[in-house]
């Protein structure tokens, strides 16, 4: 019997050994990716390690943090931090779960944790916190006050399950150029799969399928889309490899196919870094970010201009008004020539970078103070990069929202306070047999998608009809006494498919 007893116990042993040991070694992997910025697969481990251990102190604060420093959903992150709070497990875990609080807007919660965080004054961060703390009450401000904008995430198409951004769009929104990090090579260190350019056109109103740029503009490496000019004539490259960083190409765009990047010469590039660029509709005129010693602090935007001699002059930094101490990125002229839309952390963002816009005054020579375009355009995460349509009443931008569908998905905003384009239709309803207008009718206009109804009825004089419709498809009923119409479909088509007024004749018969 104490031969038994003892075996089993020797057996119950071995089992808790081998699983510590497999938990240790299982903890070792997850800190490996933890250390070298892998956080996709070292939360992957850390959520399991939690569940086999809920009471280790470590686990909870180190899955916080990978939730955070990834770019998709937030929220679990306070589930895992406040837990590191509880445990002590970090001298940091209190801001860290203030900045969690902070991205899932829960501010009043988030101001609390800060100013705990401030005053107990143990911290490594203690010198951030007044700017965190500037930061919710820059939120706060703009929450109250939230911009008419709506979101539609521009589907399987364009989008997918790993990182989609930096997504740019002709004035017309015939031909959108964007960057992804989707399955493509080898993974690198942060567990991406390294960013290539991709393009779609617009064929009946619809972006198609996006399809990967051809090696010219691709490589084995680190190629992202920073920039696109009016025409969508000429491509501006960021292109990151062992040797090279924070350096900008360009390649010529024809018939919607690139040319060869090359690398843009030393009044563009410099020492420092350059990061994004755009340029003016008449191709004279360079914005592009970069990290110089005469800068502000962080990134600014500079400004150049085309010589006699097709080279680029001597850059000048755009200022206060525009450049602060934080950083600023992705400079994008609008058509105009006098709307400059950029990314910054500084001023009233309300956390990382927010979407600002700045206006450029001939008379004085000056672009005006930034102004942050508002709540939820922005929000406390990096806003970066925005590109707006002819009309400015639609913009495309890159973001993780709860329809998203991994990471970053691209999304096309409408700004509904500026009036929508509709489609004139000037129609006739036509007898078959005698080909007179009929006035006595009543037309129904349903959309297939809202089921909204719009009903019509013939001028009185002339039978004449006047619709008015936005992109859509519609299905189109007709009452008139002793004729017979079977229900029509008509498709209004959008982007650079839109047409602004049409004639029609709906054919009735006895």
């Amino acid at each position: 019997m104490n031969k038994i007893k003892t075996y089993f116990i020797l057996l119950l042993s071995l089992v808790f050994t081998t699983t510590s040991i497999a938990q240790k070694k299982e903890g070792d992997e997850a800190y490996e990716h933890f250390k070298f910025g892998n956080y996709i697969d070292a939360i992957k481990i850390y959520s399991k390690l939690i569940e086999k251990d809920p009471k280790n102190i470590d686990y909870p604060y180190n899955a916080g943090l990978c939730i955070l420093f990834t770019d998709n959903g937030k929220s679990d992150a306070i589930k895992y931090l406040e837990k590191a709070v509880q445990f002590k497990s970090n001298v940091d875990a209190e801001f860290y779960l203030g900045m969690a609080y902070h991205y899932n807007l829960k501010l009043d919660k988030a101001l609390t944790t800060y100013n705990n965080y401030k005053e107990a004054g143990k911290g490594t961060k203690v010198e951030e916190v007044d700017r965190q703390i500037q930061l919710i009450k820059n939120s706060q401000k703009l929450i109250i006050s939230p911009i008419n904008v709506s979101f539609e995430n521009l589907g399987e198409k364009i989008n997918t399950e790993y990182p989609d951004y930096y997504s740019f769009v002709t004035p017309n929104e015939s031909f959108m150029v964007f960057t992804s990090r989707r399955k493509n090579g080898v993974k690198e260190f942060d567990g991406y799969y390294p960013s290539s350019i991709y393009s779609s056109k617009v064929i009946n109103g619809e972006f198609v399928k996006a399809k990967k740029g051809s090696p010219l503009v691709n490589s084995t490496y680190d190629d992202q889309v920073v920039g696109l000019s009016y025409n969508a004539d000429k491509l501006f490259i960021y292109f990151d490899d062992i040797k090279n960083t924070g350096d900008i190409y360009e390649a010529d765009i024809v018939d919607f196919k690139f040319k060869k990047k090359v690398k843009m010469g030393i009044a563009v590039n410099s020492k420092g870094f350059e990061s994004s660029a755009t340029v003016s509709a008449d191709g004279n005129t360079l914005f592009f970010a970069s990290i110089r010693n005469e800068g502000l602090g962080g990134k600014d935007i500079y400004m150049t201009r085309k010589l006699p001699t097709g080279e680029w002059a001597l850059p000048q930094n755009l200022g206060s008004n525009i450049n602060t101490k934080y950083d600023e990125d992705f400079p994008n002229l609008f058509y105009d020539g006098t709307t400059l839309y950029f990314s910054s952390k500084g001023r009233n963002s309300m956390g990382g970078y927010d979407y600002f816009k700045s206006t450029w005054n001939p008379n004085t020579n000056e672009w005006s103070k930034a102004e942050n375009l508002g709540y939820p355009l922005n929000n406390a995460r990096d806003n970066v990069c925005i590109s707006f349509t002819e009309d400015q009443r639609h913009a495309y931008i890159s973001s993780w929202r709860k329809d998203s569908k991994g990471f970053q998905d691209i999304y096309k905003v409408t700004f509904n306070e500026i009036s929508r384009r509709e489609t004139i239709i000037k129609a006739n309803i036509i007898s078959s047999t005698t080909n007179d207008i009929i006035k006595d009718a009543f037309v129904v206009i349903e959309n297939n998608l809202t089921k909204e109804e719009r009903n019509y009825t013939p001028n009185s004089i002339n039978g004449g009809i006047i619709i008015a419709l936005p992109q859509g498809n519609y299905t189109i009923t007709i009452t008139a006494t002793g004729y017979q119409f079977p229900p029509e479909n008509i498709t209004i088509a959008g982007r650079s498919n839109f047409i602004t007024s049409m004639s029609k004749q709906f054919i009735v018969t006895p």
